[in-house]
């Protein structure tokens, strides 16, 4: 009996397993053929999108298949990249809202959250403005997470979109100073000058990622980082030396003093590195 039923089990498991397996392969086919079948419509789609948006000549067509369509899709996210010139970029901003917008919105509506996630994706290298409303809808819906939301709020910084200064300051989730410094990177000069006016109400980490932000871009603003030279955070006076050091904003011996003698070493060392721009005699015997 036992061996009756030992043997049963061993044959039904061989059944599982050998269903696995044919599975697995007709699954491996189908997507193999998906793929090429995608690339063939890649490759007959790409000279005439290409020539289109050189303005070369004009396109007009229906996608056959959402598979088509995907391919058209991703033709356009690497041309996207690809492609410099403001006459280029508005003419497949153009072409992706005429084609694209009624699904990507679909998309974005979707309980999926990677749906969602690359439909915003698309969305900010195909720069596709005229999907704000839709952005913001997603982003002031209940269900959005905070990964979408730190992705929605770099979008806006990008698009220049102004409610962006406000969302900044009163987020759905708490930021990271990374999506800080994300969104500060791709805002314009008028929206972070906007920032700056209410720096004191920034967390800690806005205020962090706002100060390397004005080294990184080079940003002129001598007086307002030399302010923060007094600050009693150990990391704002930190980074605003760092700041100062890349920029090369000057700062005489005596105001430097303190910070070369400083009982934490990773202010000395950017005070180091400040004093070395200029190399002031009077400091070599502090240095």
């Amino acid at each position: 009996m036992a061996l009756v039923f030992a043997v049963a089990v061993a044959a039904a498991l061989s059944a599982v397993l050998t269903g696995l397996f044919i599975y697995l392969i007709v699954r491996k086919w189908r997507e193999n053929r998906r793929q090429a079948r995608l690339r063939a419509y890649k490759e007959e789609r790409r000279l005439p999108l290409l020539r289109y948006l050189l303005g070369e000549e004009e396109l007009s067509f229906r996608f056959s298949s959402p598979l088509e369509r995907e391919a058209v899709l991703q033709l356009l996210d690497s041309f996207a990249s690809l492609l410099k010139g403001e006459h280029v970029q508005t003419r497949l901003r153009a072409f992706a809202e005429a084609h694209f917008q009624g699904w990507l919105r679909h998309r974005l509506a979707s309980r999926q959250w990677s749906e969602r996630m690359n439909a915003l994706f698309l969305i900010e290298d195909l720069q596709m403005k005229g999907m704000l409303p839709d952005i913001e809808r997603l982003y002031r819906s209940a269900g959005v997470t905070e990964g979408e939301t730190a992705k929605i709020l770099a979008i806006f910084a990008k698009f220049d979109y102004r409610p962006v200064v406000t969302y900044v300051f009163q987020p759905k989730y708490e930021l990271t100073e990374f999506a800080y410094r994300i969104i500060f990177g791709h805002m314009s000069e008028q929206l972070l000058q906007q920032v700056k006016k209410r720096f004191a109400e920034l967390p800690p980490a806005g205020k962090y990622a706002l100060i390397d932000m004005i080294g990184i871009r080079r940003r002129q603003e001598g007086l307002f980082l030399e302010q923060l030279l007094a600050s009693e955070d150990l990391e704002i006076r930190v980074r605003a030396l760092k700041a100062m050091a890349e920029i090369g904003v000057p700062l005489g011996a005596r105001q430097l003093e303190r910070h070369l003698r400083s009982p934490h070493w990773q202010e000395r060392l950017m005070a180091a590195r400040l004093a070395g721009k200029y190399r002031e005699e009077k400091l070599l015997p502090l240095l």
